[in-house]
């Protein structure tokens, strides 16, 4: 069976961003303003470079538990649409979020990464629907900068062929393991800048708030990987900052 974009129609692409108020390491974190003492919270951030990729539609996908009706509040004032479904299974939650906005193609966000850089969104996205791929994602870049595209198709699959726990509880493990049943796609962005690989520019403990805080209040708030590297260069320290934080991996 075939799950792969149509090349014959234009795909409806859309993303969906991951956001909720719970987390263990750092509380209502989404909600953060960027820099401290700001304006604008992290999800503010995902959304609008979200929106700078140039996707016809974008959607926060967050629970129904009432904890997150601040996140819900906050998509509406940014201009976003907002999704609500289970708190357990995220995949359930993303698929019914792209079936209600007739998605084909979806490009998954969370709302702890707000350094994501709407140019390799847009080189992602290019690549993903030449080679009319099911899931493509991308490494490279530093740790809260790669992102996932599924198409819309494979997310209902998945959706409805998935049964381990993990493979509920976060989106695409199903898609990875199962690669005689879709159309997978790595993309390798690794530039020629050493210092990425060592980044973490996602936000799960405050040290790496720190780092972010830094970054937004002295580069320019549209900032791309390129001007994080320009400044690597001049501050040869900067990934130190959250340098011993650990990765919780999903295989």
């Amino acid at each position: 069976m075939d799950h792969s974009i149509d090349s014959s129609a234009t795909p409806r692409v859309g993303a969906i961003i991951q956001a909720r108020m719970g987390s263990s390491r750092l509380p209502g974190k989404a909600l953060l303003t960027l820099p401290l003492g700001g304006t604008l919270t992290i999800l503010d951030h995902v959304i609008r470079r979200a929106r700078r990729s140039g996707v016809a539609v974008i959607v926060v996908a967050t629970s129904t538990l009432p904890a997150n009706d601040a996140v819900a509040a906050a998509v509406r004032r940014a201009g976003a649409q907002v999704y609500r479904g289970s708190e357990t299974d995220v995949l359930a939650r993303f698929q019914e979020a792209a079936a209600a906005h007739q998605l084909d193609t979806i490009v998954r966000l969370t709302a702890d990464n707000p350094a994501i850089d709407p140019h390799y969104v847009r080189q992602a996205l290019q690549q993903h629907h030449l080679n009319r791929a099911d899931y493509t994602h991308t490494t490279g870049l530093p740790l809260g900068t790669n992102l996932e595209i599924i198409s819309g198709r494979a997310l209902a699959l998945a959706h409805a062929q998935a049964q381990l726990p993990d493979e509920r509880e976060h989106v695409t493990p199903y898609l990875r393991r199962h690669p005689a049943q879709f159309q997978l796609q790595e993309l390798n962005l690794a530039t020629q800048h050493p210092g990425w690989a060592g980044f973490r520019l996602t936000v799960d403990y405050p040290s790496d708030y720190a780092l972010l805080h830094t970054l937004y209040t002295t580069l320019p708030t549209d900032f791309g990987l390129a001007e994080v590297a320009v400044l690597h260069e001049q501050y040869p320290w900067l990934p130190l900052i959250n340098a011993d934080n650990q990765q919780v991996r999903v295989a």
